[in-house]
């Protein structure tokens, strides 16, 4: 393993937005792997903006074979120019050793492009993608999906939507999206698709079981969420998961989407059902804590 270290030389670089308030340790260290692609130049930049406005400490790692430690560094000037960080080239499955990685060095977030290849889930994220998001433990930011969508880092994240599910577990998603959003000094919406309710239907029957099934899923929330003094109420939406998330971003202007990845059954793995589609179908970057 190779480990470069760089400091900054530049006062051009910008983080995304000024913090308000104290610095928050929510994300203290930063992990981004690359392959010398475009959609790998885009994460480089998002996460050197991140590693700005959080003040953490940020890692580049590349899986590849002896002999480029120099091309990493040279792809890293050539996208960020100088800057602090580190550059470590690694050998072995790629995955793998993003995982053992992020692991070692205690990683808080790592941020990573998709890629379309193929018609399986995991293809239709890259499967280098698909297996950290399933084994890691820490964040893990993901880039916009679509090839025609522009491969943009914003001046400014100014609108967060958080996407939840019913039940204890949504608080933490809740908490680190309204610590995230505070930090930035952004707008945070929470959103909770009910799937079995059409908002598209004027039929009576169908508007008195929407009636029913966001009233069951209110009444819920402030079960779950009772004397948690939180900033930002949960909003209820009918439609699938995915798509009520989408429109919400739409809708909201976001330019992040939060959302939690938690245990399911043991043979479907870690991810919850919906985190794949939601980062396929997202207009923008997506945060699976």
């Amino acid at each position: 393993m190779t480990t470069d270290n760089h400091e900054r030389t530049s006062e051009a670089d910008k983080s995304f937005n000024e913090p308000t308030e104290t610095r928050i340790a929510i994300i203290s260290k930063i992990l981004v792997p690359v392959v010398f692609s475009e959609r790998c130049a885009w994460a480089a930049r998002y996460a050197f903006r991140l590693a700005d406005t959080f003040a953490a400490e940020l890692v580049f790692v590349h899986v590849g074979e002896n002999g480029e430690s120099q091309r990493l560094k040279t792809f890293l000037t050539s996208v960020i120019g100088s800057g602090r960080y580190q550059s470590v080239t690694i050998h072995g499955d790629a995955a793998d050793r993003i995982v053992e990685i992020a692991r070692e060095r205690q990683a808080d977030l790592i941020v990573m492009p998709t890629y379309s290849r193929g018609t399986f889930r995991r293809f239709l994220l890259g499967s280098v993608t698909a297996k950290v998001l399933h084994d890691v433990d820490c964040a893990v930011l993901t880039g916009v999906h679509h090839d025609r969508d522009p491969m943009l880092v914003p001046d400014k994240i100014g609108h967060i939507v958080a996407a939840v599910n019913k039940g204890p577990g949504c608080l933490p998603v809740i908490r680190w999206a309204t610590d995230l959003a505070k930090h930035l000094n952004a707008t945070l919406k929470i959103v909770h698709a009910v799937p079995a309710a059409d908002e598209t239907s004027d039929n009576h029957g169908v508007i008195a079981v929407r009636r029913y099934l966001f009233q069951e899923a209110t009444d819920a929330f402030d079960r779950d969420l009772a004397g948690q003094q939180l900033d930002s109420p949960v909003h209820v939406a009918g439609g699938g998961v995915a798509r009520v998330v989408r429109e919400t971003v739409l809708a909201e202007h976001a330019d992040l989407v939060v959302i939690g990845r938690g245990y399911t059954d043991r043979i479907l793995g870690r991810l919850r059902t919906h985190t794949y589609e939601i980062i396929w179908k997202s207009p923008c970057p997506v945060i699976s804590i």
